[in-house]
C-alpha cells in the first residue's frame, strides 16, 4: 500500500501548509502574484517538463470546447494551459491562497476560468459534470487518495478522461537516490523514506505519497484504457548526463508517474 506517516495528517494540516507555502514561492525571488513570478514559474516548469512533453502528456491543446476540471490548481499553470487551448476550465484548490494566485495569473494572461476553493475528497459538482479531469502532483498530498480518485470518477462523464500525475514508487529517485542519501549523507541518516517524500515539497510538508502503476490501478476500479508515462529524475546532476541516458531513465523510472484513463 502507499506509504503514510504513523499518524496520518488531516486535510486541515495539508491545507495549512499550502496556504503558508504556495507552490514554488520559496524558490522564486519575485513576489507571488506578480507577472515576474508567473514567468519564472513557467520557466521552471518548462525546465522540468519540456514543452513538447507537456503537449504530449497534458493534452492541453486537444480539449477545446470540452468541460475540464483541474483538481489542485496551485498557482494556475495548468489551468492557464487548458484555458489557452480552448477548454471550458474549472479549477479548484484546498488553499484559498492558491485560488487567489490562479485568478491573478489568469487576469494577467487575459484568460478566463471558474476557480474556487474545494477539497479533492469532496468535489462540489454534480455527477457526470466534466469531459476531462486533470490533476498534476496533487492527489498524493491528500489524506485519502482513494476517495479523491472516486470523486474524479464521479464527476467525469462516461467515457470522460482522467489525466493525472503522482510521485512514482518504482522510480530512480525513490528506489536508488533516496536510499543512497540516507546511507551517505549525515543529515538524512536518521530519516525515513517517508520523511524524504514529504521533504520534496519543502520543510514542514505534512504529507506526500508514492504510488506504483499497480497501486493506482487498484485505486481506480471504475476506469479503463490505462496509459502510463514517467519523467523527471529528481537528481541535481541530471543535467550533466548524456541526453540519451537521461531520457532513457526518465521515461522508464521517472519521479513523475503520469496516468491517463477513461471512465467506464
Amino acid at each position: 500500500m502507499p506509504n503514510t506517516t504513523q499518524q496520518s495528517p488531516t486535510a486541515a494540516e495539508v491545507k495549512a501548509f499550502w496556504e503558508a507555502n504556495p507552490l514554488c514561492a520559496s524558490t522564486i525571488q519575485h513576489e507571488p502574484g506578480t507577472l515576474e513570478f508567473f514567468k519564472e514559474h513557467e520557466r521552471l516548469r518548462l525546465e522540468s517538463e519540456p514543452a513538447e512533453l507537456q503537449r504530449e502528456l497534458y493534452e492541453w491543446d486537444r480539449h477545446a470546447g470540452e468541460r475540464l476540471l483541474d483538481v489542485g490548481c496551485g498557482t494556475g499553470y495548468v489551468v492557464s494551459l487548458y484555458a489557452r487551448g480552448g477548454a471550458k476550465v474549472t479549477g479548484v484548490d484546498i488553499a484559498e491562497r492558491s485560488v487567489e494566485l490562479t485568478k491573478q495569473r489568469l487576469t494577467l494572461l487575459g484568460l478566463t476560468a471558474d476557480v474556487r476553493v474545494a477539497n479533492a475528497e469532496a468535489l462540489p459538482f454534480p455527477d457526470r459534470s466534466f469531459d476531462v479531469v486533470s490533476s498534476f502532483g496533487v492527489l498524493h498530498h491528500t489524506p485519502d487518495t482513494g476517495r479523491a480518485l472516486s470523486e474524479v470518477h464521479r464527476v467525469l462523464k462516461p467515457g470522460g478522461k482522467a489525466i493525472l500525475m503522482f510521485y512514482h514508487r518504482n522510480s530512480f529517485a525513490y528506489r536508488l537516490l533516496f536510499p543512497a542519501k540516507r546511507l551517505l549523507q549525515r543529515e538524512w541518516a536518521q530519516k525515513t523514506a517517508q520523511d524524504q517524500v514529504n521533504a520534496v515539497d519543502g520543510p514542514g510538508n505534512p504529507l506526500g505519497k508514492v504510488f506504483s502503476r499497480q497501486e493506482l490501478m487498484a485505486l481506480m476500479p471504475g476506469f479503463t484504457d490505462f496509459e502510463f508515462h514517467t519523467w523527471e529524475l529528481f537528481f541535481r546532476h541530471a543535467g550533466k548526463m548524456p541526453a540519451f541516458l537521461h531520457d532513457f531513465i526518465a521515461r522508464r523510472w521517472g519521479w513523475f508517474l503520469y496516468v491517463k484513463a477513461r471512465r467506464v
